[in-house]
């Protein structure tokens, strides 16, 4: 198995890059998207090219994530371990927040406004914090790190990336869930889906009405216990 979790990812990517990897769903908005494991790596690419690039994220730096259950997350996830550096469910020197803005890196911080595709706001943000949608597509679809992470480095809240690895139970089906998957409850998921091959259909503000209907569409094989 990989040794960190950036090349176990680009292995699912070469078995099976076009297949859906995470499916993302807001019953609040009505927001549906399907993303493969190629373009998951694609937003992974230009999301650690901002970081390095632009907020100058170097190995061993730590990244907090202030987003509820959200497909960005499993890309900011995967864009920190990219650059070498760490996820905390502390502070970090860098954090991503939501429109909520609800947390605040100690060297810089950016927010998403959780819109379709990524958008950027539609109105001003406060001083300080930067744009991600304004901001990420500005990037290219491929990152070379400065220093590739090794399996002991950091990977979330002082776990190495062996340790999650070590730690996860490979995840071969397409499994639905309510809960954020970078937290540390929900990292397990992640990785194990990411290990096993299998794919994820992640659900904010669940409408149970749906879930019938949603099991068969999406053909899930196991709901995971809901957030």
């Amino acid at each position: 198995m990989a040794g960190t979790l950036p090349e176990l990812f680009a292995a699912a990517v070469r078995r099976d890059g076009a297949s859906p990897f995470l499916t993302y769903y807001d019953d609040a908005s009505g927001e549906r998207i399907e993303l493969s494991a190629l373009t998951t790596a694609n937003w992974v690419a230009k999301t650690a090219n901002l970081l390095v690039d632009e907020y100058d994220l170097e190995a061993g730096e730590t990244v907090a994530i202030g987003l509820p259950p959200h497909w960005l997350g499993v890309v900011w996830a995967l864009s920190t371990w990219s650059a070498g550096a760490s996820l905390t469910s502390g502070e970090g020197e860098v954090a991503i927040t939501g429109p909520d803005f609800g947390i605040r890196g100690t060297r810089e911080t950016i927010a998403s406004a959780l819109l379709p595709l990524g958008g950027r706001f539609r109105e001003a943000i406060p001083a300080g914090v930067h744009d991600y949608g304004a901001e990420v597509y500005n990037h290219p679809d491929v990152f070379v790190p400065f220093e590739p992470p090794a399996a002991g480095f950091p990977a979330y809240d002082g776990s190495s990336h062996a340790d999650l690895i070590a730690a996860a139970t490979p995840i071969t089906e397409r499994v639905l869930t309510t809960a954020s998957l970078v937290t540390p409850d929900g990292i397990g998921t992640l990785v194990g889906v990411i290990a096993g091959g299998g794919s994820i259909v992640l659900c904010r503000n669940l409408d149970e009405s749906k879930l019938d209907r949603r099991i068969t569409d999406e053909k899930i094989d196991r709901v995971l216990e809901h957030a």
